[in-house]
């Protein structure tokens, strides 16, 4: 007898997914719960390069997951979609670090011939604006992680030069939206982009649970089979989102987790031992990936601390010292590190009667 067709098997059980793809990280929403004011604020900005005139720059400020990429996606699109005078372009500086990458990718976008060969950035600029020129566009350039242009690195940082001085040098305008989780990226600019460039700061807070709660319940109603979800998954991921700094993205994950995780197991419904399970398989990731990063003194740290569970920082610098030699203050540094990366929980306690000062207590995370 044949053995059945695993591919069979498995697509035949019961579906829980209506349509995954609403939770994936590039979906962009039709409706973007509470920022409808941040909405309003970006396209009040861009309203001129609609009517033809010269639009205001923007920078987006917030932490991660705070909405920021898909509400400047969101409102580019419904720009696209109200002008033809527009040209609306999404870039992400990860991906494209360099001068020479973004403007190769915004003739790319904008589908402006650049030879396999490669040009000189300056040709390459110099073609997009003759396009832009020709078609009477005005091009709105979203740089989504801009402070990766900004590095310490002018060359770079000239590709803003180049944008901001274009309506100028080259008569063509462009609009710029940077996006950035840096609080002080504005402080890094050379003064002269600095002053063209935040013509508008706009600030996204950190959702709030009952804000996380909306979001994932919209995301949900769209993702999955009516009844696929028992009533405590939504509640279950938006807490560990808001326990996490209120980072939407991350309970979207877990919601697509948690749903992965009872599809494979067969299960009728996602419940909240599928969430739990999604949470631990995501913390596991993350502390291993946090983990790989260390140096061989801080795994080190975190294989002691390991063994004894929890140790004074003076027991710690007298065993890391039969072993490496490190001052005092590194310690202090390399602690204070492993406890920003939630690998450590360190403690501060008062010294025993007679003896001066406290003492920091190192435990396991």
């Amino acid at each position: 007898m044949a053995p059945a067709n695993v591919f069979r098997e498995i697509t035949e059980t019961g579906e829980l997914f209506k349509d995954e793809r609403v939770l994936q990280p590039e979906y962009l929403p039709e409706v973007l719960p509470h920022r409808e004011e941040q909405i309003k604020e970006i396209a009040f900005s861009l309203k001129g390069a609609a009517q033809g005139k010269r639009p205001e720059n923007v920078i987006v400020i917030g932490k991660p997951g705070t909405g920021k990429t898909a509400t400047v996606r969101f409102v580019l699109k419904q720009l696209q979609e109200y002008s033809s005078k527009v040209a609306p372009i999404y870039i992400n500086c990860w991906e494209f670090s360099t001068r020479h990458a973004v403007l190769n990718q915004i003739a790319h976008l904008l589908g402006v011939f650049v030879p396999r060969r490669g040009i000189a950035a300056d040709e390459i600029f110099e073609r997009i604006v003759e396009v832009l020129r020709k078609e009477k566009k005005i091009a709105i350039v979203a740089l989504d992680e801009i402070d990766r242009l900004t590095a310490g690195r002018n060359e770079e940082e000239r590709v803003l030069y180049d944008l901001l001085r274009a309506g100028e040098i080259h008569g063509s305008v462009f609009g710029i939206v940077g996006i950035t989780n840096n609080e002080e990226f504005m402080a890094t600019l050379d003064s002269r982009i600095r002053s063209s460039l935040a013509q508008h700061e706009i600030v996204f807070k950190r959702y709030s649970p009952q804000e996380l709660k909306d979001i994932l319940g919209e995301r949900a109603k769209l993702a999955f089979h009516h009844e696929a979800l028992s009533e405590e998954v939504v509640p279950l991921c938006a807490a560990h989102a808001a326990k996490n700094g209120g980072d939407a993205r991350l309970g979207i994950a877990m919601l697509l987790k948690a749903g992965k995780i009872a599809e494979m197991e067969g299960a009728e419904r996602v419940g909240a031992v599928h969430c739990r399970k999604a949470f631990a398989a995501a913390e596991s990731a993350v502390r291993e990936e946090r983990l790989s990063g260390l140096n061989k003194v801080e795994k080190r740290i975190i294989e002691i601390v390991g063994e004894r569970g929890s140790m004074t920082s003076g027991e710690l610098y007298a065993a890391l010292s039969k072993e490496f030699v490190e001052t005092d203050r590194t310690i202090r540094n390399y602690l204070d590190k492993l406890e920003a990366l939630k690998l450590i929980v360190v403690e501060e306690r008062q010294r025993e009667s007679g003896q001066k000062g406290n003492t920091r207590i190192i435990k396991e995370a």
